[in-house]
């Protein structure tokens, strides 16, 4: 799909004089040699590897009793071996998406492994164990075959190690600083980003980022009295402006309104709402304060970002409509009732869409224009 709009679009620069004849024809194939988008081939190739190690996995754990333990081992150990060693021989041939569907099969392989070992050798562990130990076996497996796959699944995982220790999310007692686990995902995050480096996987880099976010939380939450609203909103704050007014003073250091602008903005836009979300009996006008403010803040990052950064547009119009929602359901919703409120609350999102589709007409008249 991409690749027929950016074909359509370099016809219309080629007819326009801003492209000399033949350059279509190089430019398409710098896109289709560089292009590691998705196909359907490719998806079908790792669904048949996720599937060929779940089989793999109730293969070993049906025969469980009748397999000697060494040949347990031995036998995980062979189909960890094969999927690498095709992955291996797919990139020779450059059959990126095979090479990708043989990785993960290895890397389903050796999750399976570490559970089945582990419970057959009554290791002691528990869940957060088995997660970093996964997530590490998936960043060499990655960082070794610059695999974005891998990559990904390395983020995920360390999600899992995240929430596998960290306290806010379950019944144990914080009281006790959880140091090495702050170390651990901290280096987690940055391994994961530089495996998104190394593979060029945009979807890592963005798990590395929101990695470290999580982590700075979980920190606030456990190791400080602050709270984590604020800390986030204030964040959100800098790093959007650092996105956003830095990049003169940078040099171009700093790409201006991007992602740094979408991760500011979504922290800042995000903080705002824990912050309303937390607040213990305000009061009415405390709460329309607050909601005027944040409707604001969505309006002022539209403003300066919007035009240029889809990810900030949409965020910003999420942010707006739920804001207004959450504003009439608590001024009106009591005294119009329940057929009312939700004839308002439509009414409401009527007129945002209707904005929403001037502004982005406009946002397009500009960018034809430039």
């Amino acid at each position: 799909m991409f690749r027929r709009y950016l074909s359509r679009e370099i016809d219309h620069w080629t007819r326009s004089g801003l492209l000399q004849p033949g350059q279509d024809e190089i430019l398409l194939a710098d896109h289709d040699r560089r292009h590691t988008g998705f196909s359907l081939s490719a998806v079908l190739a790792v669904l048949a590897a996720v599937l060929f190690g779940a089989a793999v996995i109730a293969l070993i754990a049906a025969n469980w009793d009748f397999i000697p333990r060494l040949m347990r081992v031995v036998t995980i150990c062979v189909f960890i071996s094969v999927g690498l060693a095709a992955a291996a021989i797919a990139l020779r041939r450059g059959s990126g998406w095979v090479a990708e569907a043989a990785l993960v099969f290895a890397l389903l392989c050796y999750g399976a492994g570490i559970a089945l070992v582990g419970q057959m050798y009554h290791l002691s562990g528990d869940e957060a164990a088995f997660m970093l130990t996964w997530a590490v076996g998936a960043l060499v497996v990655s960082l070794a075959f610059s695999s974005p796959m891998a990559a990904v699944g390395a983020g995920l995982l360390g999600f899992g190690y995240l929430l596998a220790e960290a306290t806010v999310f379950d019944s144990r007692s914080g009281n006790d600083l959880n140091v090495s686990g702050y170390l651990i995902v901290l280096a987690l995050a940055l391994a994961v980003g530089l495996s998104a480096w190394r593979s060029r996987s945009t979807i890592a880099g963005h798990l590395s980022a929101l990695l470290l976010i999580c982590w700075a939380m979980w920190i606030i939450e456990e190791a400080t009295t602050l709270e984590p609203g604020y800390v986030l909103a204030a964040i959100g704050a800098a790093v959007f402006g650092l996105g956003s007014f830095a990049p003169t003073v940078l040099g171009g250091a700093v790409s201006r309104h991007g992602s740094m602008s979408s991760y500011g903005a979504v922290m800042l836009l995000s903080g705002l709402g824990l912050i309303q979300a937390t607040l213990d009996n305000p009061g009415l006008a405390m709460e329309m304060a607050l909601a005027a403010f944040v409707l604001v803040t969505s309006v002022a990052v539209l403003a300066i970002a919007g035009g240029e950064n889809r990810l900030v547009r949409r965020f910003a119009y999420f942010a707006f409509a739920c804001e207004t929602i959450y504003v009439v359901s608590e001024t009106l919703g009591s005294l119009l009732g329940s057929s009312g409120f939700l004839f308002v609350g439509g009414l409401v999102l009527a007129v945002i869409a209707f904005t929403v589709m001037k502004i982005e007409r406009r946002f397009k008249k500009q960018e034809a224009r430039s």
